[in-house]
């Protein structure tokens, strides 16, 4: 059983998937773990190994642009924060979907 840290999620409310539930995953040495899932202006809690180097959310198949979690410690807030955009490709998912995890609301 590997040791967890307990943060939170919060995603912004915006255009971009907002009829669609956010997944996240983290990247461990061992691969990449889901954590669970995040719905359009909600929180959610979650269990991250402590392991794990990094965090970012999947919808369909695109993926956000990954956060580090060097700074991020147990009971910290993340952000996942999404944004409008016009760019076919981002909406698309390439390279990333407009979504950014950061440590700040936007």
């Amino acid at each position: 059983m590997t040791p967890t840290s307990s943060i939170t999620v919060t995603r912004n409310r915006g255009w971009y998937g907002a009829a669609r539930a956010l997944a996240l995953f983290a990247e461990t040495p061992s691969g990449r773990v889901r954590l669970g899932k995040v719905r359009h202006g909600k929180s959610v809690e979650v269990q991250v190994p402590q392991d794990a180097t990094k965090i970012y959310g999947k919808m369909d198949w695109c993926k956000s642009v990954k956060m580090d979690l060097a700074f991020v410690g147990e009971g910290d807030t993340v952000y996942a924060n999404l944004w409008f955009t016009l760019n076919p490709f981002r909406l698309m998912g390439i390279p990333t979907m407009p979504c950014k995890f950061e440590s700040i609301p936007r």
